[in-house]
């Protein structure tokens, strides 16, 4: 029997559904996401500490799986007859004494079907830019035409964003974002899509918008999850 790690960061969302935490010697399969040549590795969970998974380094017949840091991989195991998968960013690659190599998870670990990526409350700075059109594709005149936001985050992942607004933005809207991380790196910019665009509870003039990237770069996908981590990591030290 796996021995079970407690560790809420790589349990379920909300253990009570029923979705499992990670255990020490829990078996993986792991994939390269968009690879031309899909090929299925092989390895075992070594360890959960300080916000992170470490796992065997995948081998397929004893050849390694070739990797980089900060690349995303996919993993996947099954738990009493039940198929569950996340994703995770290479961390580091551990050579001694064991080839190992420690990942920070992307998204909850669930059933495949409906595997999510980390929501992460913070407030980081933001611009929306675009244009408001309508079904038919025509502008929008009461959105006076260009959609020119300023405002901070209400929640951030690995592949989309929310904030909240006065101003509907319909869904389905495309607009590029302009994302000030605190770090060292420049202004991330990406095409997105609005996701939804909900009126809050109570609140006439205040909506919830989701919005969803269309495009983003492995540098730029690493920059979001090693903030999004440090911030898991500063949440429970609290």
């Amino acid at each position: 029997m796996p021995k079970r790690v407690v560790d809420s960061r790589y349990s379920s969302e909300n253990t009570a559904a029923g979705q499992p935490m990670l255990a020490v010697n829990e078996l993986l399969q792991v994939k390269v996401p968009n690879d031309r040549n899909p090929m299925n590795y092989y390895s075992r969970v070594n360890n959960v500490a300080d916000g992170k998974i470490v796992i065997a380094w995948p081998t397929n017949r004893g050849i390694r799986l070739a990797v980089r840091i900060d690349q995303i991989l996919e993993l996947s195991f099954v738990r009493e007859g039940t198929p569950y998968a996340f994703s995770g960013l290479i961390d580091e690659a551990i050579l001694e004494p064991l080839p190992q190599i420690s990942i920070i998870l992307t998204s909850a670990i669930s059933q495949t079907q409906r595997r999510q990526n980390f929501r992460v409350k913070c407030l980081v700075p933001i611009e929306v830019l675009g244009a408001i059109e309508d079904k038919a594709g025509s502008v929008n005149e009461e959105a006076a035409k260009v959609i020119s936001i300023k405002t901070v985050t209400y929640d951030l992942s690995a592949s989309g964003v929310a904030i909240r607004h006065s101003m509907r933005i319909p869904e389905g809207s495309l607009v590029e974002i302009k994302l000030g991380l605190p770090d060292e790196g420049p202004v991330i910019k990406l095409p997105s899509r609005v996701a939804y665009s909900e009126n809050l509870p109570g609140r006439q003039l205040s909506y919830h918008v989701g919005l969803h990237f269309l495009a983003i770069s492995e540098r730029e996908c690493a920059r979001i999850v090693r903030y999004l981590y440090r911030m898991q990591l500063k949440s429970l030290q609290v």
